[in-house]
């Protein structure tokens, strides 16, 4: 994968061990596994179909194989860029990473 650190909303990916293309819906997603909150780097729904369920894949950095399609950059994704190693830091929950969550 070409190194990336920050993705859009709207950027489409393939993971690690994935058959489908997921269409990155959310950041820091925070969700809740056998009574505990944590977080992902991303959260995103399947493609060719989009939410048309409940079903959400959640994934970090690492688990990127390939970007396919890079979503769209404002002024506004730029300046959560600038600030992204602080929002990180507020966050009260664990991250979790993909290997514990299965």
């Amino acid at each position: 994968m070409a190194e990336r650190n920050h993705l859009p909303i709207g950027t489409v990916v393939k993971v690690k061990d994935g058959n489908q293309n997921l269409m990155i819906t959310s950041l820091f997603p925070i969700i809740e596994r056998n009574g505990e909150k944590g977080y992902f780097d991303f959260g995103a729904t399947l493609l060719p179909l989009g939410a048309v369920s409940q079903e959400q894949a959640f994934f970090n950095k690492e688990d990127i194989e390939e970007i396919i399609f890079m979503g769209y950059v404002d002024i506004y994704f730029q300046q959560l860029i600038e600030n992204y190693d602080d929002l990180v830091s507020k966050i009260e929950y664990p991250r979790f990473a993909i290997k514990n969550y299965q």
